[in-house]
């Protein structure tokens, strides 16, 4: 796809050493199909937030508009502020990776999760507030991910996630969003199609490879994804390593019970929990399987997975 043309106009190394100091506008990316649409109704406030050239606003109209944006604008040693949820942020956080220029992210949640924004990012959820943060907070160097060819900006998960991931994407046009949304893909998953956990062979850090069912191998770099999973609640964006929670596949009744004590990462201590962390891994199944990377959806038989340490520069609130 080439770049599109928005609405009003204007390969080096991932790991820049100090930190951006442009004196550029930023390009603001608003995807006004977030949170089911309800994005778009923002946009008359962020333009007149936006006054005095404080900001060039910009809008995605299809999948991949966000990462060329993005990519484009760091190019251009210009800072990007994504408004949006979590799949927006996927978007420009790629975006930013592919092009390698030291420029900083500013995200503002309004997305139906915004797990990324709340939790590592650290926005308000006021809007004018997150915009005033993702403008001029002072930038810090956060990691990031590789999963085969794309970019990892939060998470990835393959198992009951990556299968909750794309039941969601088939629940939004019924208007759910947030936690109900995956709340119900979740007890869809375990209740109807709990034979769907792959069987993979697994190895971390160059460690033996274990063959065997799981119910889910989540790698993360925030504490939260699925609109507040608290799945890996430790991580810590700027470790140089990903949180990894395995879960063995237990039986489906106790699946229903583990789910919402997940939810709250009152999991940690259960027998079928394995907390650790990890720089790198591999993850291979004889059939095509899912994986959620941030929400978004590929399909694979083999996931190789490499933490980037400090791979983007993010304005980050206290």
């Amino acid at each position: 796809m080439g770049a599109p043309t928005p609405e009003t106009t204007s390969t080096s190394t991932p790991f820049p050493g100090s930190a951006p100091q442009s004196q550029t506008q930023p390009v603001v990316i608003l995807n006004p199909a977030s949170n089911n649409g309800r994005a778009a109704k923002l946009r008359p406030l962020i333009e007149r937030l936006l006054t005095h050239g404080r900001g060039e606003l910009v809008l995605t109209r299809t999948p991949g508009d966000g990462i060329h944006l993005a990519e484009e604008a760091a190019r251009a040693g210009r800072p990007v502020v994504v408004v949006g949820g979590d799949g927006a942020v996927h978007e420009a956080g790629n975006g930013l990776l592919r092009a390698g220029a030291p420029v900083a992210l500013g995200v503002v949640p309004v997305g139906s999760g915004n797990d990324y924004a709340l939790r590592v990012a650290r926005a308000p959820s006021d809007l004018a507030a997150a915009l005033e943060l993702a403008l001029t907070g002072s930038p810090v160097r956060v990691d990031a991910g590789r999963v085969n060819e794309r970019y990892v900006i939060n998470a990835i998960g393959v198992g009951i996630d990556a299968n909750c991931a794309a039941t969601a994407n088939r629940l939004k046009p019924y208007g759910l969003t947030g936690r109900a949304l995956y709340m119900s893909a979740a007890l869809i998953e375990v209740l109807f199609h709990y034979d769907g956990c792959p069987t993979l062979s697994a190895s971390f850090d160059d460690g033996p490879v274990k063959r065997q069912t799981y119910a889910a191998v989540a790698m993360s770099i925030g504490p939260t994804y699925g609109g507040g999973f608290k799945i890996n609640p430790d991580a810590d964006p700027q470790d140089g390593l990903f949180d990894v929670c395995v879960l063995d596949k237990p039986r489906q009744i106790r699946a229903l019970r583990l789910l919402p004590m997940v939810e709250r990462g009152q999991h940690v201590d259960q027998p079928e929990t394995h907390m650790f962390r990890a720089r790198h891994a591999i993850l291979e199944s004889e059939v095509e399987i899912y994986a959620q990377i941030d929400g978004e959806l590929m399909r694979d038989r083999r996931f190789d997975v490499s933490i980037l340490p400090g791979a983007l520069w993010l304005r980050r609130g206290a």
